[in-house]
């Protein structure tokens, strides 16, 4: 059986990738910061926070841009959804990237 993937698609499945890792990173990076504050019991709007809450704060900045990548990920997938050609796409090079780097001994197949 032969299976028809084109590098759209291939861009597709990386983008997809990255997303389940950052969001994996974003919900531990959440868990620690919650366990943090209720540790200190402080309010949320206080402690997320990064002007008021220095300690944190490169790990709430962090949050923030990883929930950021997130979305953009996100619209870069309903794009190739849309018929799209996303392969060009930043994030799907830098996905592809990460990929590439992760396991440089694979050889996706386009048969």
């Amino acid at each position: 059986m032969s299976l028809n993937v084109s590098p759209n698609d291939l861009a597709l499945v990386a983008v997809m990738r990255r997303y389940f890792l950052v969001k994996d990173e974003v919900n531990d990076l959440k868990g620690r910061l919650e366990a943090a504050r209720r540790e200190v019991a402080e309010e949320i709007s206080r402690f997320y926070d990064p002007r008021v809450n220095v300690a944190h704060a490169e790990d709430i900045l962090a949050w923030h841009h990883l929930r950021r990548e997130m979305d953009e990920l996100m619209s870069v997938a309903a794009n190739w959804g849309r018929g799209g050609n996303i392969e060009a796409h930043r994030l799907a090079l830098e996905a592809a990237a990460v990929e590439t780097a992760r396991f440089p001994d694979s050889q996706p197949s386009l048969d």
